[in-house]
C-alpha cells in the first residue's frame, strides 16, 4: 500500500513487491514478513525503501502525530510556516520537502518522549 523509507519499516511488516538490487538480483520476495535481520540486511545492501502491505507514509505520519500533543503540533506548524514563508508550498517539490521536515521533527519529538 505504500513505499516507505527503510528506517520507517518495522519487523512484522509484509513486502508487497519483490526487493531487487540495482544489478537485478532478487533480495527478498513479495509476501515476505520482515524480521529485524531482514531490515539490517537491506540496510547493509543499500536498500533505501520498500513497498509494504497495509501501511502508507500517511499512516506513519498520523501515528507519529498522534504521539504529540496539539500544542506541540501547533508549534511545529508555526516553525515550519516561518521556515517556508518565502517558498511556494503548492509546488510539489517544496510540498514534499515540507512534509519530510515535518515528519522528521515529529519523529524527533517522539524519540525524545520515548527516551526521556
Amino acid at each position: 500500500m505504500g513505499i516507505l523509507n527503510i528506517n520507517d519499516i518495522e519487523a512484522g511488516m509484509v513486502l508487497k513487491d519483490d526487493i531487487i538490487n540495482f544489478q537485478g538480483t532478487l533480495l527478498l520476495n513479495a509476501g515476505a514478513t520482515l524480521a529485524e535481520k531482514h531490515l539490517n540486511a537491506l540496510r547493509a545492501w543499500g536498500v533505501t525503501e520498500a513497498n509494504v502491505v497495509d501501511v502508507s507514509p500517511a499512516d506513519l505520519e498520523e501515528k507519529n502525530s498522534d504521539l504529540v500533543d496539539e500544542e506541540t503540533k501547533g508549534r511545529i506548524e508555526r516553525e515550519l510556516a516561518y521556515l517556508f514563508q518565502k517558498t511556494n508550498t503548492e509546488d510539489p517539490l517544496i510540498a514534499e520537502i515540507y512534509r519530510l521536515v515535518r515528519k522528521r521533527r515529529l519523529r524527533s519529538l517522539c524519540n525524545e518522549k520515548e527516551s526521556g
